[in-house]
């Protein structure tokens, strides 16, 4: 039979009624003894750090603590950040540690054990973060002296100064160079990934396409990622075009002087300019 109009809607809206009133009723299904714990009661165990709190209460708060500490130092020492940014890490990282070793002092047994063995790995990689930025920073300033001499560099004092470059950049290099090196001058790797690097030192002219199609052909040859043609003077048009569509980073002289400066860090005391030729 069909039903239509009023009447269809209120009777199906009563058995609406009825249906939620017998679910209401009918007692909930207890979870069987052996069924898994929730999972979301297993993931979401540490409460968010509070930077404000005097201190640690309790393990969800302890666990919190870590994770913020493990991202702060992770950020601190593995990105780029302004001095006022490198402050406020520093001063979270000292705090956290500070409410950290309070909190230990409550402990004792295998709980005091486990909590002091995450402190001394945060400890350790607050410490190697630190080694790192010196050691990177180091070899900036020794960029940086050079790049106020380069003027002055021989071709294989000018493929020193843009290997040191690379390590203050944070990637592993290894100097190719000689007879037969292919146009190959420095191997650049980091992150898993492979390139060479072009060392280009003359006093007059410009880089063109054809140096760099050739040098393309090495990148392919030797079977690398990506490929540095640095050079103190520029580059023409026609080889920006080129480099456009293939696997290519042109560094000129200007970009040089942003790259030292980018090592050395937003704080430096002073800016090099260098005498060109």
């Amino acid at each position: 039979m069909e039903c239509l109009g009023p009447q269809c809607a209120a009777m199906l809206l009563e058995w609406l009624k009825q249906q939620g009133a017998e679910l209401g009723s009918s007692p909930a299904t207890p979870p069987a003894s052996n069924s898994p714990p929730n999972r979301q009661g297993l993931l979401w165990t540490a409460l968010p750090y509070q930077e404000d709190a005097p201190s640690l209460r309790n393990p969800a708060e302890w666990a919190g603590a870590v994770e913020h500490l493990e991202y702060s130092i992770f950020r601190r020492y593995q990105n780029g950040l302004t001095r006022s940014e490198r402050t406020r890490l520093d001063n979270t990282i000292e705090n956290v540690l500070f409410k950290m070793d309070r909190y230990l002092a409550r402990l004792d047994g295998t709980e005091r054990r486990e909590a002091e063995a995450e402190v001394k790995v945060a400890r350790n990689a607050v410490r190697e973060g630190r080694e790192r930025v010196d050691r990177l920073r180091h070899q900036g300033r020794r960029a940086e002296a050079k790049l106020a001499q380069l003027s002055t560099l021989t071709p294989e004092g000018f493929e020193e100064f843009v290997g040191e470059l690379f390590e203050a950049l944070g990637y592993e290099v290894e100097v190719v160079g000689g007879t037969g090196d292919e146009g190959v001058d420095l191997r650049v790797r980091r992150k898993g990934l492979l390139g060479i690097v072009q060392c280009k030192y003359q006093s007059r002219g410009v880089v063109g396409s054809p140096d760099l199609q050739k040098f393309l052909g090495t990148i392919h040859h030797t079977r690398s990622h990506k490929g540095f043609f640095v050079t103190t003077r520029t580059f023409s048009l026609a080889a920006e075009r080129f480099v456009a569509d293939n696997p290519i980073e042109l560094i000129d002289g200007p970009r040089l002087v942003e790259l030292v400066r980018e090592v050395i860090g937003p704080g430096a005391d002073r800016e090099t300019e260098p005498n060109w030729f």
